[in-house]
């Protein structure tokens, strides 16, 4: 990893990276130059632990380029993905309000680029506008009813459907698209990583993909997904306890 400061050509590109990451979407674009200014630009390679949960962590990450995932680990070594977002998006916010340690781990699923700003720094901000506290009140509740929400998924919906959710989720940013036709999802999603998501085990999601490929409703290649009947995915996922599709956590933003 390497830390250098944003160079001042590139101002204009990643002040519209923190815009568009919560909860700077609504601040002054005056507010976010100045944060730029105390920001240190880091570049990762895929496997990269960008913020390590259970730690003191004392600014704000927001992902410029690349795809990051936020995991929570076991001792034993067992790992649940419950969220992989593209660029942006902001983390260390729980830590900026609370100061208490990262509740779990950023890593970067490919090469990554990142913007560190400290809470110094965005302390400072508020201090001078504390208005700009609401945003960040409107993003920590957001968030938090979105893990509940997941939280119910892994709770009452059995894994099909689960998995049906997720694979929807991703691949509404996939690489083409058809009104009916196949979908292909962008990122490589492994057997492996798909029981990370799941929470279960890797024979479990091995009999899970066979199902739905049976049943013609996906076509799985070496970590290179297409749905081929996305329709038919949303007729199941419409059975689970949310109704709603696809899950946003699994979503990879724009």
């Amino acid at each position: 990893m390497s830390l250098t400061r944003p160079r001042q050509g590139d101002a204009l590109l990643y002040v519209d990276a923190i815009a568009r990451a919560t909860p700077f979407s609504t601040w002054p674009r005056p507010v976010l130059e100045r944060l730029l200014q105390s920001a240190t630009l880091s570049r990762h390679r895929a496997g990269t632990v960008l913020v390590v949960g259970g730690r003191h962590c004392d600014a704000l990450t927001v992902v410029v380029e690349g795809t990051a995932l936020s995991t929570v680990s076991h001792p034993g070594g067992r790992r649940v993905t419950f969220k992989v977002d593209a660029s942006s998006r902001a983390y260390g916010l729980l830590p900026l309000v609370d100061g208490k340690p990262m509740p779990n781990d950023l890593i970067a699923d490919g090469p990554v680029v990142g913007l560190r700003i400290p809470h110094t720094a965005i302390r400072a901000e508020l201090s001078r506008m504390p208005s700009l506290w609401e945003s960040v009140a409107v993003d920590v509740t957001e968030r938090a009813r979105r893990y509940a929400e997941q939280m119910r998924q892994f709770v009452f919906d059995p894994p099909l459907i689960r998995a049906a959710s997720l694979l929807l989720g991703l691949a509404s940013h996939g690489e083409g698209t058809a009104a009916d036709g196949p979908v292909v999802i962008g990122m490589r999603l492994s057997q492996e990583r798909l029981a990370e998501m799941l929470g279960i085990s890797r024979q479990w999601v091995s009999s899970l993909v066979r199902e739905l490929a049976v049943a013609g409703l996906v076509e799985w290649r070496y970590g290179r997904v297409t749905l081929l009947d996305a329709k038919a995915l949303r007729v199941l996922v419409a059975g689970g306890i949310n109704l709603s599709v696809p899950s946003r956590e699994f979503t990879r933003n724009r």
